[in-house]
């Protein structure tokens, strides 16, 4: 009996080995074979954003390849296992002491893109009739960072693959356009450096496109446009919280309904019937979705005022990027064009629309100001 056990654990722990090998293996080694060779080309310029060029690709490599069985345990893989990876290495890249030595305008300014975003967005999502999900990932991207804030935000707020898979390509193609459009923008307008670096800061969604838009004017607003995108970059922890809260009381609130229907002709339904969980039930299924974002915001800590940690933040940029890169790639592997079609033009319409309508107030209320000395 217990060589029999041990035959059968034994043969456990060769499946597990055999299952990794075969079954993740080919997935994985296709994402990495996507990230590492992005990362080596984006050093040949600025321009070259390898988070962009990695999802990009992925997104093309998995339409043309079509559904494949062999390689999905291992693209799921890659996205459990790199998403929390890269996101908590880009915490070593946030520094709160630069944030800091910001201008009381400009940090105001910053959370004002971020809620600009958000209110736009939900609000053009109601009035064109746009799925929840998909209305609240558009929002985030163009809010935080991109895809990468979808990548982080689906799961939080349970949104299906068809959701993220036309968010991402939204997002994407609003970025690019923005990529081309805002240096003649600054042209026309003959924007100051620093005010320019800032423009594409707030308003801008990926962090390659950000510093490939803000590049076109040197390293002055380049380097005020880094700043203003990583500091929307660290309200992806508070705003995944919350919006993970936001999305279980609210799916708690739908179930709740539906019981109230099936059993009011059976017992009674007081008042403390709805409150079982309650919000504090809501607040842990969001932090338990999330649960990598407070170490996020940690890791950004420590990497700010812990010097033996900063000291070593240069050498830790190579990895950060291949992990984010990789998850990307993975998340661009499930990504299908036919999304958009069945969706219809009306979550396109919302990502142009709302990106114009925050570009817009911004060029004529915020940037003024922030020529004034803000």
């Amino acid at each position: 009996m217990n060589a029999s056990a041990e035959t059968g654990a034994a043969g456990d722990g060769h499946f597990s080995v055999h299952r990794l090998i075969f079954e993740t293996g080919p997935g994985l080694l296709l994402c990495v074979a996507i990230a590492l060779p992005v990362y080596e080309i984006s050093k040949l310029s600025v321009s070259l954003d390898p988070l962009a060029l990695s999802l990009i690709l992925g997104m093309v490599l998995g339409n043309v390849l079509g559904p494949a069985a062999q390689r999905q345990p291992g693209v799921t893989a890659a996205t459990a296992i790199f998403v929390p990876t890269g996101i908590l290495l880009y915490g070593t890249r946030l520094d709160f002491q630069t944030f800091s030595q910001l201008p009381v305008f400009s940090t105001m300014a910053v959370l004002a893109a971020v809620a600009s975003f958000f209110l736009v967005m939900l609000m053009g999502g109601r009035a064109l009739r746009i799925d929840k999900s998909t209305g609240l990932l558009i929002a985030s991207g163009s809010a935080i960072c991109g895809a990468a804030a979808i990548a982080v935000l689906a799961p939080v707020v349970g949104a299906r693959n068809r959701n993220t898979s036309v968010a991402l390509i939204i997002i994407t193609t609003v970025a690019l356009t923005g990529a081309l459009l805002y240096p003649l923008i600054g042209d026309i307008l003959s924007l100051p450096a620093t005010t320019y670096g800032f423009f594409c800061g707030a308003t801008l969604q990926q962090i390659g496109i950000v510093r490939l838009a803000a590049a076109h004017m040197g390293k002055e607003a380049l380097a005020t446009a880094v700043t203003v995108k990583m500091m929307r970059i660290a309200m992806l922890a508070p705003i995944s919280l919350i919006l993970g809260a936001t999305a279980s009381f609210a799916g708690k609130g739908r179930v709740e309904k539906v019981s109230v229907r099936k059993k009011r002709n059976r017992a009674p339904v007081g008042p403390a019937a709805g409150r079982s969980g309650g919000v504090p039930a809501a607040w842990q299924t969001g932090v338990s979705r999330a649960w990598f974002l407070p170490l996020f915001v940690a890791v950004a800590a420590l990497f700010s005022f812990f010097q033996p940690a900063t000291s070593i933040r240069e050498s830790l940029k190579p990895l950060a990027t291949i992990c984010m890169s990789t998850a990307l790639s993975s998340i661009g592997l499930t990504v299908n064009f036919e999304s958009i079609k069945l969706s219809g033009s009306r979550p396109l319409l919302l990502g142009f629309a709302g990106w114009g309508l925050v570009c817009v107030f911004f060029l004529l209320a915020v940037i003024p100001m922030f020529s004034l000395g803000g």
